[in-house]
């Protein structure tokens, strides 16, 4: 599994840069990411082809097992506009210099979506989850689970500097936990999750969780390249994901086609999405992304928390978001 390391985003922001001319103004088709085992309402749009109408050139939707990985392609030339990539690496992106802009919030949720899982096995909770210490936990670095593993560990009292981190995306961690190979895995997906809920529990519940004051947010998040040769296919990727939340919101989506698309069963589509909150553009201005909003200052604690000394937390996130693709 590769990781956005400080090396490897310095190479892509190179490449960047050297095809950044080589790219018509006028895009002929939008290469967007997503995840899969994340159902979102916007995914009944990408099934019926709402996206392709509506910006007039086709749509190539490609799948990412992390928003780390979104990042690097984004940075690569290969994808245009990355849906849903978690705050955690987008703040990590930022931070080492990436040229991306934040648009748009695309979820949020509490730890439903992303969350920790102990190992029946160890016979840890957490009243003693201070035994992880020394042993194995699996975790996919720079992303929302990273974060909700450092918060998780917070609450409970154990210090993740003395365990033995093992980097693994969702689907490898949930695994490498069935097999007794990790105490705990951190993890996002309907379906990595629920796998690992076969051989543990919730380190937290959900309410313990948002009771602790942790809680997801994922992005939209833009190329700056993109963005300015194609402000009007931004806004319009944004305005039909708004279109669709509504739609959501009012009990009106088909589940069954997201359910497919997400590559989960109907049940389970339900019940993530259950956990999630698809606000609107108003809530989003008043709320969250305006100054001193919810989502700011997530920014600047996220951008403290992952700092590096070769990469420091921006003194200023508003610079990095931008409102004005939002719906009026």
């Amino acid at each position: 599994m590769k990781r956005l390391t400080v090396g490897l985003l310095l190479g892509c922001l190179a490449a960047f840069g050297m095809n950044s001319s080589s790219v018509n103004a006028a895009a002929n088709e939008v290469r967007i990411a997503f995840f899969l085992e994340w159902a979102t309402p916007n995914q009944e749009d990408k099934v019926k082809k709402t996206f392709d109408k509506a910006f007039g050139v086709p749509v190539k939707w490609t799948n990412f097992k992390t928003g780390g990985e979104m990042t690097e392609a984004m940075l690569s030339g290969d994808i245009d506009i990355s849906y849903s990539q978690g705050l955690t690496p987008f703040v990590n992106a930022v931070n080492a210099k990436a040229p991306l802009k934040l648009v748009d919030i695309a979820v949020l949720y509490g730890m439903g979506g992303t969350t920790c899982v102990v190992a029946n096995s160890s016979g840890i909770s957490k009243a003693n989850a201070s035994e992880l210490e020394g042993k194995k936990v699996a975790v996919p670095l720079g992303t929302m689970a990273d974060y909700v593993f450092k918060e998780t560990m917070r609450v409970v009292g154990a210090d993740p500097s003395k365990m033995k981190v093992v980097d693994m995306d969702p689907e490898d961690g949930s695994a490498a936990l069935v097999n007794g190979d990790v105490a705990m895995a951190c993890l996002f997906g309907g379906k990595s999750i629920k796998k690992a809920e076969e051989a543990g529990k919730k380190m937290l519940t959900v309410k313990e969780a948002k009771d602790a004051g942790i809680a997801g947010i994922d992005i939209t998040s833009v190329t700056n390249k993109f963005l300015k040769e194609n402000p009007g296919m931004v806004r319009t990727f944004v305005e039909v994901t708004h279109e669709a939340n509504a739609r959501y919101n009012a009990g009106k989506s088909d589940m069954n086609i997201i359910a497919k698309d997400a590559g989960m069963d109907l049940a389970g589509t339900k019940k993530q999405m259950g956990g999630f909150e698809f606000p609107n553009a108003a809530t989003m201005k008043s709320k969250y992304m305006n100054t001193g909003g919810i989502l700011m200052k997530y920014l600047s604690v996220m951008g403290n928390m992952f700092a590096t000394s070769e990469n420091p937390a921006l003194k200023d996130y508003s610079a990095v978001v931008d409102t004005s693709y939002l719906p009026m």
